[in-house]
C-alpha cells in the first residue's frame, strides 16, 4: 500500500524542521518532537513502507519500533540479538545475520555492559543519533521522490517494465545515477526493479502518473520541488519561526496567494494538489453529519463546489450556494440544486443559508483576518443558522499530531495557524458565535459546529 498524501508531507515537513534547527541546541530541538509519541508514530510512517515478503524485513519493522516505543527493547542478550530479528551482537557490530539496516542504525559500538555482565544497552547519545536518522531520511526520500516525478519516470513506465539504460536516454540523465535513484526508491517501495537493471512501477509509483486516479503528481511537485513554492518558503523557516511572519513572502517578495497569480503553473499544482489530498476529506465530510437538516447550504470559499456537491448528493432536498473569488467561481462544477455567487468574504458573504460551510478556510488567516472572516459571516447569518468549520483540530497534550506539522504550513506559507479547540472556542466567541459542537471525521478533520449569539 503506498503513502498517503499527508504521510509524504508529514515526512517532508518533519525534514524541513530537522534541517532548520541542525546547527541550533541538539537536545532542546528533541525535545520538541516528543519522543515517546512522534517517534513511536514517526517511525511507522517511515517503515510502514519496508518489503515485507521476507521475515527478516517484518522482524526489522517490529524491531525498530519496538525500540522506539519501549526502552526495553533496547536491551540484548550479549549472545545473540532478540528473536525478533533473530541475529547475533558480535563485538562492535552486529554480525551479517541481522540486516544491514538494523545494524548502522544502531551502531553497538557505543553501548557497555550492564551490571549483571548479561545485556548490553545502548547509550541515550547512540538513541538520540538515530533518531534524527530517520528524519535524514525523510528529506532524502521526499527529495528523490521529487526527482524520479520531475523525469517522469513512473509515465515511462506505464506500459511495462524497462531498463535504466533506456530510462536514461530518454529522461538526458546519468545512468548509473538514474541507477542509484530508482534502487533507493525501491527500498521504499516505490518503483520495483524485475530483474537485473528493468524496473517496472509499483503500486505507490503508480500514483506518480499524470492524470489517473488517485495520482500524487501534483502534490509531490507542489510540496518537494524547487520553484513552485513551498520548497523555497520551508527553506528559509529559520526566519518564519523568529519573526512569526511567513517565511514565503521572505523568499519571494509577495504573499502565496500573489505566487499563484504570477506563477500560473505553480498555481495549477498547488491547486491541483489540494484537490488530491481532498479525494478522502471531501465523502468523510459528508458522512459525518445530518445535513438534510438544512434547506439552504452555503459553502464560503467552496473552490470548484467538490464538497458541496458532495453533500447536496446526501441531501436531495437541500439547495446549495457555492461562494469563492470570480476567478474561482468561474471554474465551478455544475449541478442543477447550487447556485454559483462570486465575492470576497472578508467584506461579505450571501444571505438566506440555514447552514454556512467553511472548510479548510480559517487556518489560512491570522487571528485578526480570520475574526474579519466570522464577523462577516455574523452579519449574514439568519439567528437559526448554523456555522460549520471544517478544520484540523491541534490536541492538547504532547503527543504526535498531524495537524502541529500542518501548523508550521500555515506559517511559512501564508501566516495563517491550526488551532486548539479552546483556540477556536474564544475565536468565535469574540466574533459573535457559540460553539455547541465537536464532531469528528475518519479522516484527521473535524467539523466544529457554532450558533450565531443573539445581539
Amino acid at each position: 500500500m503506498g503513502r498517503t498524501a499527508h504521510e509524504t508531507m508529514v515526512e517532508t515537513w518533519v525534514a524541513a524542521f530537522s534541517a532548520a534547527l541542525s546547527r541550533r541546541n541538539i537536545d532542546r530541538v528533541l525535545d520538541l518532537f516528543e519522543p515517546e509519541g512522534f517517534w513511536r508514530d514517526f517511525s511507522t510512517l517511515q517503515l510502514a513502507h519496508l518489503d515485507c515478503r521476507t521475515s527478516s524485513a517484518v522482524g526489522d519493522f517490529q524491531y525498530f519500533r519496538g525500540a522506539l516505543a519501549n526502552d526495553n527493547a533496547w536491551r540484548h542478550d550479549v549472545a545473540g540479538c532478540d528473536a525478533r530479528h533473530n541475529g547475533t551482537v558480535s563485538g562492535a557490530r552486529h554480525s551479517h545475520t541481522c540486516d544491514s539496516r538494523v545494524a548502522s542504525y544502531w551502531p553497538v559500538n557505543t553501548t557497555h555492559p550492564d551490571p549483571i555482565g548479561k545485556k548490553i544497552c545502548i547509550k541515550q547519545s547512540s538513541r538520540l543519533m538515530n533518531r534524527f536518522s530517520f528524519i535524514l531520511l525523510g528529506f532524502w526520500q521526499a527529495r528523490a521522490l521529487a526527482v524520479a516525478t520531475e523525469l517522469g519516470l513512473a509515465d515511462l513506465l506505464a506500459e511495462g517494465p524497462l531498463h535504466v539504460v533506456e530510462l536514461a536516454v530518454r529522461t538526458n540523465a546519468n545512468a548509473s545515477g538514474l541507477f542509484r535513484l530508482l534502487r533507493a526508491l525501491e527500498s521504499v517501495g516505490i518503483f520495483s526493479q524485475v530483474s537485473a537493471g528493468f524496473f517496472n512501477n509499483s503500486a505507490t509509483s503508480e500514483c506518480l502518473r499524470k492524470g489517473v486516479a488517485g495520482s500524487q503528481r501534483s502534490l509531490v511537485l507542489s510540496s518537494f520541488s524547487k520553484g513552485n513554492g513551498q520548497f523555497e518558503g520551508w527553506a528559509d523557516l529559520e526566519h518564519a519561526v523568529r519573526t512569526g511572519t511567513p517565511s514565503f513572502e521572505k523568499a519571494y517578495g509577495y504573499d502565496f496567494w500573489e505566487f499563484g497569480r504570477r506563477h500560473p503553473e505553480a498555481g495549477a499544482l498547488f491547486d491541483d494538489s489540494v484537490r488530491s489530498a481532498s479525494e478522502a476529506m471531501t465523502p468523510a465530510v459528508t458522512a459525518a453529519f445530518d445535513w438534510k437538516q438544512f434547506p439552504v447550504i452555503a459553502d464560503i470559499g467552496g473552490g470548484i463546489g467538490t464538497q458541496l456537491a458532495s453533500i447536496l448528493k446526501a441531501s436531495p432536498s437541500s439547495k446549495g450556494i457555492l461562494f469563492d473569488q470570480p476567478h474561482v467561481a468561474a471554474k465551478s462544477i455544475s449541478h442543477d440544486r447550487m447556485e454559483v455567487v462570486s465575492g470576497d468574504f472578508f467584506a461579505s458573504v450571501p444571505t438566506g443559508a440555514d447552514a454556512y460551510v467553511l472548510r479548510w478556510i480559517l487556518h489560512d488567516w491570522s487571528d485578526a483576518k480570520a475574526a474579519t472572516i466570522l464577523q462577516s459571516l455574523r452579519r449574514s447569518l439568519k439567528p437559526t443558522a448554523r456555522l460549520i468549520l471544517v478544520e484540523f483540530v491541534v490536541p492538547e497534550g504532547a503527543g504526535f499530531d498531524f495537524s502541529k506539522w500542518s501548523d508550521l504550513q500555515m506559517l511559512v506559507m501564508v501566516g495563517g495557524r491550526e488551532r486548539t479547540e479552546t483556540e477556536y472556542r474564544s475565536l468565535l466567541l469574540a466574533s459573535g458565535f457559540d460553539l455547541c459542537e465537536v464532531v469528528a471525521t475518519a479522516t484527521p478533520l473535524k467539523l466544529l459546529v457554532a450558533r450565531p449569539l443573539l445581539q
